[in-house]
């Protein structure tokens, strides 16, 4: 994290989490650009600065995912600019910088960056800093580039500010970091244990320990409860102090949120009529948000709001997780309910159904407009079967249907997909970074830029995908998992864990691989 000194001491005590985070992938920034019909700069060719990057674990997997853009890291905390330094250079990356430094340092000498990163920065920066680090995002963003600024908001942090102030008023005469958090934990869940179920308070206190239970992070709970800094602001405040050095707001990281479709039927009519940010802000209040993932852009950008199905062919679509379905008849209207993640859909078309199964059958690649559609028609009987000039068959109504589901968050969508593998080849490989995350720890970044906890026999699998190792090798690193009580064969199989047949032992590997394939991790 970026700022003064004392809190750059905290983030050398209790450095913060080092994971990537999927939404500040240009990919994702260029993607909501592209959607509000800017022209956003092309990832491939492009230059990141992240503000705040810590070890660097959500900027070295951007680096490595995209060799010819250029990343610089910015960070005060000297301890965890050089652990980063340290796997950048056990990568041999060379077009990636970490460096420490003051957000009050930057200037124009810095030069400008496509892609501006500050992911769980503002808020916990004093007042003059946050100031910098909007004039920052304007002065030192390309023409076209995009700002990514996240920060905590009220009405949701008025709750929670609650239980700040009784954590930072139990941990004031305790020094010790560790002391703090464990301090912290204890009289929160004692107070919330005691507290009767009727009062409003003891709800807050429980709920509270129930997000915080949830994250099981304590590098969380010290940054976010217990650090001097921390001031959230209401959406619209933040949107006045953005426009005051010269930028606008583009959209939300998460693009359903912006959509009053995905609130009760009763607000529409009211919120449709006001302007985009008091309509922003009233939903901020209908949901009690406390945290948001903004993009900005240079003022002089014309944005076009209304987003239409004609767009859809540009993108490339993916499932929100892996689909589930029940039997599926395409040819028929017969409804078909699909699952991914939380989101489900329903659908008669058979044109929407088609395409579907083909999602589901590529899952976690992403398809093309144009190649999903032709492969859904031709499953449907082709472009010279008779329903073909059917209209409830023609592109236009797959791209209603899939902004439909994208509006509810069932699809992702992206102008670039990443380059992935749903196959094992007879060699098997992960990309560098992860072996090397996998080496330390059950933590590894997947090509979505996706944090994946591997269990202990993938993590051991995961560290010999090096395109070197066949199949034969890949069952000797089971036999090892095994033997030294990694794996325990009888939880998996029912013969005795001595004496583990071949055709066991290649089943294990092949659902190991299959699992280390769903995850989006495989590159061969």
């Amino acid at each position: 994290m970026v700022d003064e000194q004392p809190v750059a001491n905290s983030y050398d005590s209790v450095p913060y989490c080092n994971l990537p985070h999927s939404f500040t992938h240009p990919r994702c920034l260029e993607t909501m650009a592209a959607l509000f019909r800017m022209q956003p700069p092309d990832i491939h060719h492009c230059r990141v600065l992240e503000l705040g990057c810590g070890r660097g674990g959500n900027l070295i997997p951007l680096a490595f995912d995209l060799p010819e853009s250029q990343f610089l890291g910015v960070d005060l905390s000297q301890r965890q600019v050089e652990e980063g330094q340290g796997v950048v250079k056990q990568l041999g990356l060379s077009n990636i910088e970490l460096r420490q430094a003051n957000i009050l340092d930057i200037d124009a000498s810095w030069g400008q960056f496509d892609y501006l990163i500050a992911h769980g920065v503002y808020s916990w920066l004093p007042p003059p800093v946050q100031d910098k680090l909007l004039e920052v995002s304007c002065r030192n963003l390309s023409p076209n580039g995009v700002a990514f600024i996240s920060y905590n908001t009220y009405p949701g942090w008025h709750m929670a500010n609650v239980v700040r102030d009784l954590m930072r008023y139990h941990t004031a005469h305790f020094n010790d970091p560790q002391q703090q958090i464990a301090q912290a934990k204890a009289m929160l869940a004692l107070l919330a244990g005691i507290s009767p179920a009727s009062n409003s308070f003891g709800k807050l206190l429980r709920e509270e320990l129930d997000f915080i239970q949830s994250i099981d992070r304590d590098s969380y709970l010290f940054h976010d409860h217990l650090e001097v800094e921390n001031h959230p602001v209401y959406f619209y405040e933040f949107i006045e102090r953005a426009e005051s050095k010269g930028l606008q707001y583009l959209a939300d990281s998460d693009f359903g949120s912006m959509l009053l479709q995905n609130l009760p039927a009763a607000t529409h009519a009211p919120l449709g009529r006001l302007p985009l940010i008091p309509q922003e802000q009233y939903m901020d209040f209908a949901r009690g948000r406390r945290f948001r993932r903004t993009l900005l852009c240079h003022q002089g950008i014309t944005l076009q709001r209304h987003i239409t199905a004609e767009q859809m062919p540009l993108f490339h679509f993916v499932p929100a997780g892996p689909l589930t379905v029940d039997d599926v008849d395409i040819h028929t209207d017969q409804p078909a309910k699909f699952s991914a993640l939380q989101s489900t859909m329903t659908t008669r078309d058979r044109l929407l159904k088609a395409a579907m199964i083909h999602l589901k059958e590529t899952y976690p690649r992403y398809v093309g407009f144009r190649a999903l559609y032709a492969t859904a028609l031709a499953r449907l009987g082709g472009p010279n079967h008779p329903t073909s000039n059917d209209p409830a068959l023609s592109a236009e109504s797959l791209a209603a249907n899939l902004l439909s589901g994208y509006c509810v968050g069932f699809f992702q969508i992206c102008l670039h997909p990443p380059q992935l593998v749903v196959r094992a080849g007879r060699q098997p490989a992960v990309n560098p970074l992860a072996r090397l995350q996998a080496e330390n720890g059950l933590v590894v970044t997947n090509r979505l830029h996706e944090p994946v906890t591997l269990n202990p026999l993938s993590r051991r699998m995961v560290r010999r995908l090096d395109g070197n190792h066949d199949r034969r090798a890949l069952v000797e690193c089971v036999r090892e998992a095994i033997s030294c009580g990694e794996l325990n064969l009888q939880n998996v199989a029912k013969e005795p864990a001595a004496s583990p047949g071949p055709k066991t032992l290649s089943g294990i590997v092949d659902e190991v691989l299959a699992n280390v394939c769903s995850a989006a991790l495989l590159t061969g």
